[in-house]
């Protein structure tokens, strides 16, 4: 009886033993995933706020070309009166380096990291949309100094094709201009010009907004894990 329970308390272990190391590797390959899913991360948003910035000196030159030849100069050119914006969405392109830095400093990944990254890139989406409506706003500010020369010229070629543009849109439109003979003719309006460089300057959020689903989903894996474990050690 006694070698009986000797070899059954040794079988016990061993069996222990094995599903001890099976749930090691499984926790290790939990970990290893969330580990790459932040750093994905981490690299999307640097390269996105990175990508915003590049963008933005693009429409300042854009911007400038604009005010050239429309033969704006100083206080009423179109640059002046975005440089404000511009340097807001600039600025908030720094919440996308403060959660890659947040990612990058954390000794064990969280939610909070995720928390801080879809705020920032909700942060600079909505920056970076407001964009296109500061510049319908000069527009229209241009058409009222204009008087009725500028309301004449408008209905031969001006805004045409953006006013259906509904109030709280944040996609951009393709307005790029052709003329009679389908030759591609440079943005006639403010709101054009910023349209365009968004489009073909910025690749957008898409990317960052699905790493940061991913790596979301990293996460809930390994709490399903442990809320599994943690049942399992209470089950007599």
């Amino acid at each position: 009886m006694v070698e009986e329970k000797i070899v059954g308390t040794g079988v016990e272990k061993e069996s222990q033993t094995a599903a001890a190391s099976l749930h090691g590797q499984v926790k290790s390959t939990d970990r290893i995933t969330i580990e790459q899913e932040f750093s994905k991360l981490e690299l999307l948003l640097i390269q996105t706020a990175d990508d915003a910035v590049n963008c933005l000196k693009v429409l300042k030159g854009n911007l400038s070309d604009y005010d050239s030849r429309h033969g704006l100069r100083i206080i009423n050119t179109s640059k002046t009166f975005m440089r404000s914006d511009v340097r807001a969405a600039k600025d908030t392109t720094s919440e996308l380096r403060n959660a890659a830095n947040q990612i990058a400093e954390c000794e064990s990944q969280s939610e909070s990291e995720i928390t801080a990254a879809r705020a920032a890139m909700n942060a600079t989406s909505d920056v970076m949309n407001d964009l296109a409506a500061t510049g319908r706003t000069y527009d229209k500010n241009k058409l009222k100094s204009r008087g009725i020369a500028g309301v004449v010229t408008d209905m031969f070629g001006g805004n045409k094709g953006l006013e259906d543009k509904s109030k709280g849109d944040h996609v951009v439109k393709d307005t790029k201009r052709v003329g009679s003979e389908g030759i591609l003719r440079a943005p006639d309006t403010v709101e054009e010009v910023v349209a365009s460089t968004l489009r073909d300057c910025f690749s957008g959020f898409s990317a960052l907004k699905h790493q940061i689903s991913a790596a979301e989903e990293s996460l809930s894996l390994l709490f399903a894990e442990r809320s599994n474990r943690l049942v399992a050690s209470h089950t007599p």
